[in-house]
């Protein structure tokens, strides 16, 4: 579904009801405009037939309808202006915008019959002159202010609602720039509270949590400190003790322990900066090989048993060197640890898989988002935290990390997103 802001929504929302609101206000306007014209032309023909019934006194008649007599030509309106309405007798038309009644021309008398003797007797009573009825002309002013008034208001009290709707959602958003700033800053700043609505309860209630979490995190910080502190110190002074030991054996497995306890006092500072994702990438552009290389280095058992798989292209990734070659070692290591046979690495265009001899691993264990995840901890086992931290890493670079189990195999492969994948030349 698109993402659409609650401040377009509702600016959509608002710009649809003005003009659904306008376009019923115009529909009124004209619908208003029919009716007084029709009413109008009732008024033209209730005036013609009271002038054509009662010829005395027909401008005071006229003037309670509203009308009067026009001294307009007949054949300019009937040219120029714009027929309304119309009837067989009349029509009604509009001329500068005033509204005329103009007659037709009635038509000519029929002609007297003939008797079969060819006499055409005469009429039997005289002839009455015929009534032809003049040009009236509308003097009723129309005025439809109160629709115009009407519409105003409705338009500015909703223009003036928008307004007041438009600057709270700024303020939220400015709130929400405010909590994305606090997310990017290490040091606490409160956001300041302008108004007492919810809004101002929101950042209020944020200010508490904020703190409150700002707080953990510096007990934390203090405590990883303090703990690392702690425990380098008494690894440090049996290294040195270690080597004034004339057994040579035992010095050997003593300096294992203590490089081991480094090794995991190193792990838990890069769990803790994953897992406060307070670890900033600093990607370059490396070979595949180079980074596996490295990684190699890195381990502190024997590599004899890595086998490197030959590639015919050299893949290039975009990738922290240090921090990546930490997640290839990790899972180097644990497939040495848990396989006494040789480890196959195979490096392909779009992934890197670490192959291993080795018992399928439990299915309470494959959840590597998790640190700890063993239901039994020992000093063989190890505290599981190689694949996790492996698993941060690869996700922090926008990759992988699948597991799969086939033919007595533990197959961990990195798959390496299309767009940061580069095909080099043949090695």
């Amino acid at each position: 579904m698109r993402k659409i802001s609650i401040v377009t929504l509702i600016s959509i929302f608002f710009a649809f009801t003005l003009v659904v609101i306008n376009i019923a206000f115009v529909i009124e306007y004209k619908r208003q405009i029919s009716d007084l014209q029709f009413f109008t032309f009732q008024r033209f023909m209730m005036a013609m037939k009271m002038m054509h019934h009662n010829e005395t006194d027909q401008e005071a008649m006229l003037l309670k309808l509203g009308l009067r007599i026009s001294d307009q030509e007949k054949s300019i309106l009937i040219q120029e202006g714009k027929k309304l309405l119309e009837d067989p007798f009349s029509d009604m038309i509009l001329y500068e915008k005033k509204l005329y009644f103009v007659p037709r021309k009635p038509p000519p008398p029929p002609p007297p019959m003939m008797s079969d003797s060819g006499f055409r007797p005469p009429p039997p009573f005289p002839m009455q002159k015929r009534f032809e009825p003049p040009v009236l002309e509308n003097i009723e002013v129309f005025s439809l202010y109160r629709l115009w008034i009407l519409g105003s208001v409705i338009n500015v009290l909703l223009l003036l609602f928008f307004g007041i709707v438009l600057r709270k959602l700024l303020r939220l958003r400015n709130l929400k720039s405010a909590i994305h700033t606090f997310g990017d800053t290490k040091k606490f700043q409160p956001i300041g509270v302008e108004s007492e609505d919810e809004l101002g309860e929101i950042a209020s209630e944020f200010n508490l949590a904020m703190q409150k979490i700002h707080l953990l995190k510096e007990a934390r910080t203090l405590f990883l400190r303090n703990i690392l502190h702690e425990l380098k110190t008494p690894i440090m002074k049996g290294k040195i003790l270690s080597n004034a030991l004339e057994n040579a054996k035992q010095q050997t497995q003593l300096e294992r322990i203590f490089e081991r306890l480094e090794t995991l006092l190193g792990e838990m500072v890069k769990v803790e900066k994953l897992s406060s994702n307070e670890w900033v990438l600093e990607a370059k552009e490396y070979r595949v090989v180079d980074v596996l290389d490295h990684a190699m280095d890195l381990l502190l058992s024997d590599t004899k048993r890595i086998h490197i798989l030959p590639q015919e292209m050299a893949p290039l990734v975009n990738v922290d060197f240090d921090l990546f070659a930490t997640a290839i070692k990790n899972i180097l290591d644990n497939a040495l640890k848990h396989s006494t046979e040789a480890v196959e690495v195979d490096i392909g265009l779009d992934s890197m898989s670490i192959c291993s001899f080795g018992e399928r691993i439990p299915s309470e264990r494959l959840d590597f988002s998790r640190a700890f995840n063993r239901a039994v901890e020992g000093s063989s086992s190890g505290l599981g935290l190689g694949l996790y931290i492996a698993n941060a890493i690869v996700a922090k670079h926008g990759f992988e990390l699948s597991y799969l189990h086939v033919e007595g195999q533990n197959h961990f492969t990195i798959h390496f997103t299309l767009k940061e994948v580069e095909k080099n030349s043949p090695r």
